[in-house]
């Protein structure tokens, strides 16, 4: 048995079925203990009480006579401290008005003549709340009610203390509950870290049961994670380095080809690994989390404009609506240029010739910059993973529709970096809608 007992702690169920069954007991107990000792001695005092009472109503039916005297009635009753009714013959007497009349009260139990007296017919009797004793003698029948409860005096008391027992027991069950399923709420905030990328935060939980398990599996995972995930910087960051070296020789030995077309397209070629390896190593820097921006202040107008004059637009598809209360920015320029252009060339790529329009507004301390084209749209399914690192909508990768996908990642990072948040809408034949919302912070 105890075998059982201690495999049974060691499982979630059984914990949680030990848990019930101790407050199941318990509230039995209480509920019984409180009921017997506000029904304490409840049938002896009934019995008792009925003879001694029996006794004593012979001797008061004695002393009113039969037939009865009304005057002797009346003042036996306010002696005794009870009421007394009577019935007979063209008779109805009451010693007070309160009592009810005798067709009213519904009999329960008749005691025999023997065990009281001879002469007497005793039987017990109630009406909503007035017990009576019911003697019949002769042609009339007399009533006698006033009499204490059979109940203890403190049984209210008891019955309150009861609640408040069961009240108790619950609220400790309550907290058992909690203690044994208050690791699931670590691991579920363990959980949500992990998933906004701190992989080298672990949940503390000491339980040796299927919730440590749960908590072991969980930091494992986490490990694991991160390892691959390092293994995979680790990875990008050596080919990126080491492309370095064959990427300069490669220019080098372009400047020796005669044909003008093909060297020009080999500068194109060499200018997008070039471009491709610089925002490799760049979203690398932006994940340290220990690598500290150039923070200064920024003319956000200013900043815009100059990009805006910079980017190659012959058809003039660029339209700024800028504030002129617009505040300055306190925010690393370079990475914020970067973001800016990355996105005015998604909008330039793939709106389809038609104007972007990009949105500046300030409210409170927030500052919104909106880059909205009027393309084909991105379907919903991917608008979830479009900021991914080498996630693309178009799976044929074709050069003409896009690059490698790490522009809208660097741009997430760039805003994340800056206390900032990067969302995506589209509508399919209508168009995409990038918000960056960027926090107007004072200078460290």
């Amino acid at each position: 048995m105890l075998n059982i007992i201690n495999k049974a702690q060691k499982t979630l169920f059984g914990r949680l079925l030990l848990i019930f069954l101790v407050t199941a007991s318990s509230i039995l107990i209480v509920l019984s203990f409180s009921l017997k000792m506000a029904t304490k001695d409840g049938e002896s005092r009934r019995s008792k009480f009925a003879a001694l009472f029996g006794n004593h109503a012979a001797y008061i039916i004695s002393d009113i006579g039969t037939p009865p005297d009304i005057t002797r009635a009346k003042t036996v009753a306010e002696a005794s401290h009870i009421q007394i009714m009577i019935s007979g013959p063209e008779l109805l007497w009451k010693s007070s008005q309160e009592i009810t009349n005798p067709n009213n009260i519904k009999k329960r139990k008749t005691i025999h003549q023997h065990e009281i007296h001879n002469d007497l017919t005793f039987t017990m009797g109630r009406y909503q709340n007035q017990h009576f004793f019911i003697i019949k003698k002769q042609n009339y029948t007399y009533y006698l009610t006033g009499l204490r409860p059979f109940v203890r005096e403190d049984g209210h008391l008891w019955a309150w203390a009861a609640l408040f027992f069961c009240g108790f027991i619950l609220y400790l069950s309550y907290r058992a509950v909690n203690w044994l399923i208050e690791p699931l709420k670590q691991i579920k905030q363990g959980a949500q870290r992990i998933e906004k990328g701190e992989l080298s935060y672990r949940i503390h939980c000491k339980r040796n049961d299927e919730i440590g398990e749960i908590t072991n599996a969980v930091n494992s995972m986490a490990t694991e994670l991160e390892k691959m995930l390092e293994a995979k910087r680790q990875l990008l960051l050596a080919i990126s380095h080491e492309l370095r070296t064959p990427l300069t020789r490669a220019k080098v030995g372009i400047e020796f080809v005669d044909n003008p077309q093909i060297k020009q397209s080999l500068h194109e070629d060499l200018a997008e690994l070039d471009h491709l390896i610089n925002e490799l190593l760049e979203a690398e820097r932006l994940n340290e989390k220990h690598n500290a921006l150039h923070i200064v202040s920024i003319d956000i107008n200013a900043l815009i404009k100059t990009i805006k004059d910079e980017t190659p637009d012959p058809k003039k598809l660029i339209r700024t609506h800028l504030s002129e209360s617009l505040a300055t920015l306190s925010g690393d320029p370079l990475r914020l240029t970067l973001l800016i252009k990355n996105l005015i060339g998604n909008g330039l790529k793939y709106g389809n010739e038609k104007p972007l329009d990009i949105t500046c507004v300030k409210k409170e301390s927030i500052l919104t910059i909106i880059f909205e084209d009027q393309g084909d749209g991105i379907d919903e399914q991917h608008l979830a993973h479009i900021t991914e690192p080498f996630y693309r909508a178009d799976n044929a990768r074709q050069r003409q529709t896009g690059g490698y996908g790490l522009g809208l990642y660097l741009c997430k990072l760039i805003t994340e970096a800056h206390n900032g948040q990067l969302s995506i809408s589209s509508t399919l034949k209508k168009g995409t809608r990038i918000t960056v919302t960027l926090p107007l912070r004072q200078l460290n």
